[in-house]
Parts: C-alpha cells; structure tokens; sequence
C-alpha cells in the first residue's frame, strides 16, 4: 500500500514539474529524466507490506 501511495504522490510531484517547465522542452525532458531515476531509487527504499510479512513467516 505505501508503494502506490508514494506513487500516486510522485505522480503529482512530475506533473507539477512538467507544468512549471512547460515553455523549455529541453528543461522539462532533464527534470522528468533526472526524476525518473530517483523514483527508480526512491521505491525501493518505500516499505512493502508484502516481504515483511513474508520475512515474519518464514522463522528468521
């Protein structure tokens, strides 16, 4: 559930980049680009209900 809530949230955080950047193209391409990587990184490190509790079950 965190994982979808930090997406939706980055979701409107690349919006808002992509509208203040709407009169440079080149500007806007780098912002999306350079946000797209730290997404990439940021979800990641997001909690995932999931493997936790796989990691609980499995005795470790």
């Amino acid at each position: 559930m965190a994982k979808i809530v930090f997406t939706l949230l980055w979701a409107g955080v690349l919006i808002a980049a992509s509208r203040a950047l709407d009169d440079v193209a080149w500007a806007q391409y780098l912002a999306i680009f350079a946000l797209g990587g730290l997404y990439a990184f940021a979800i990641n490190k997001v909690p995932d209900m999931r493997s936790k509790n796989t990691r609980e079950g499995s005795g470790r």
